[in-house]
């Protein structure tokens, strides 16, 4: 058996003279609970905490727990509870004997299981499991980033039992990592789903606790924006599921959301972001959003969440400071609201699709007429579909953005008096626009130049 998953990290390309060392040193736990995390969380338990009471709650519940063998082995780790660590235990030994290999969350639970429950486990057991999960190592290696993120860290949990551990981690990052997924992140893509961004987060704790590689170093633009995107996506009106309040992410009009799943899964995200950069401002507003207690996760799949990534000694700062506006210049994104009220004025545009939130629902913009367009305090968007007349006067700051345009055309702009300029529609077939400070401003978007030749070419022409 042993021989079975030696031969299976053979398979796994080295490459050489890497600079980058993925050897893993830390010791178990290694997953999320680094030392800092791990003494905050035994706090809240002695405590007796909400959030910790809440899990106790679901717990103790009879409805099944989703990702039941995480819950114990994290009460394992915080409170010491060793019938729950073994149940943890128990259950990834028992996956051993199932066929095949382990899909992509079974194999991010048998790491987290295995991580937290170490010391649990016979020789022999780990032995078993470090198989079991080997061979979902190399099954998970394909496109996504949920199967990236589950291989990253089984190989990290298992550093010390698989000798394919540092070859796996080697391979990930210097291929998939570097060639495909980190390019994309740069750009503004591949991780539109809540659940994609969850498994992104959930890896960058474990890269930099583990491996001294900061992810968010690597694509500084996309993660510098990123907690101010996640406050402006979210419809302003809060949606009401069996009693309990979610924050709702815009989504493509027409598609089939589950508010409650994809509202449970953006708060993970807010507090996995707010827990990794704890010193920015962007986080800070971050935050001051989490620390809302309304929106506490609370059901057998979030509790655990909730308790694991919440914060409540970090106060953050009011987001109601925070800017109203976001131009996701790599992703082509625009994101826009009146205020920070539930009952605010919202504009999202969106993988080419133009939104306003209003009287609790969202619906779809046609091309905006040229002499109204959508003007909140900070900005004002005007969505055309080729030359088009428009003045604009925004109250509080004088940015302007035009939408609907073909990502890499050049159009001519003329503001106010000024000479008419090209300028090229970037991602999204968006182009930003300055204002003449506090006065209502004229433009003009031409698909063609508009400025009349020089006297000398118009002479040759009639020659």
């Amino acid at each position: 058996m042993r021989l079975a998953w030696v031969a299976a990290a053979m398979l796994i390309p080295v490459v050489a003279e890497c600079e980058q060392s993925y050897r893993v040193y830390t010791e178990h736990p290694r997953l999320w609970l680094d030392a800092r995390r791990l003494r905050l969380l035994r706090r809240e338990k002695e405590r007796d905490s909400t959030r910790w009471q809440q899990l106790q709650l679901v717990t103790s519940g009879r409805t099944p727990l989703p990702e039941a063998p995480l819950v114990r082995a994290l009460e394992y780790q915080v409170a010491g509870q060793d019938a729950a660590g073994r149940e943890a235990a128990a259950w990834a030994v028992k996956r051993t004997s199932a066929a095949g290999a382990p899909d992509t969350a079974e194999l991010r639970l048998l790491a987290v299981v295995f991580d937290w429950c170490h010391s649990l486990f016979s020789e022999a057991d780990r032995a078993r499991i470090a198989e079991r999960m080997a061979r979902g190592i190399l099954a998970a290696a394909r496109p996504g980033m949920e199967a990236f993120a589950a291989r990253v860290m089984a190989a990290i949990a298992l550093a010390d039992d698989w000798t394919g551990s540092e070859p796996a981690l080697t391979d990930a990052f210097e291929k998939a990592w570097r060639d495909r997924l980190l390019p994309a992140l740069r750009e503004g893509r591949g991780v539109e789903r809540h659940a994609d961004r969850v498994a992104l987060l959930e890896l960058c704790h474990a890269a930099r606790d583990n491996l001294h590689i900061d992810p968010w170093s690597q694509a500084p633009v996309f993660f510098r924006q990123f907690p101010i995107y996640l406050l402006l996506e979210h419809y302003p009106a809060p949606v009401i599921v069996d009693g309990h309040p979610f924050r709702r992410p815009a989504a493509r009009l027409g598609a089939r959301v589950d508010p409650a799943v994809e509202g449970e899964l953006s708060r993970r995200v807010e507090m996995l972001t707010a827990a990794y950069e704890t010193n920015s401002n962007e986080t800070a507003f971050l935050q001051g959003w989490i620390t809302h207690d309304t929106f506490r996760l609370r059901s057998p799949s979030g509790a655990v969440y909730e308790f694991l990534w919440a914060n409540p000694y970090h106060p953050g700062l009011s987001y109601y400071a925070a800017p109203l506006y976001l131009y996701d210049e790599a992703g082509g994104a625009l994101l826009a609201r009146s205020s920070w009220d539930d009952d605010a004025a919202w504009f999202g545009w969106l993988g080419g699709q133009a939104q306003v939130f209003a009287d609790e629902r969202p619906s779809a913009v046609g091309t905006i007429p040229p002499a109204a367009p959508v003007i909140f305090p900070q900005v004002a968007v005007a969505r055309v579909a080729g030359d088009a007349d428009f003045k604009v006067r925004v109250p509080e700051g004088n940015d302007v953005f035009v939408v609907g345009l073909e990502a890499g055309k050049t159009y001519w702009v003329k503001a106010g008096e000024r000479k008419a300029v090209p300028q090229v529609a970037g991602r999204g077939g968006v182009i930003p626009l300055k204002l003449e400070a506090g006065a209502e401003t004229a433009f003009q978007i031409r698909t063609t130049d508009p400025n009349p030749p020089p006297p000398s070419l118009e002479k040759k022409k009639r020659k």
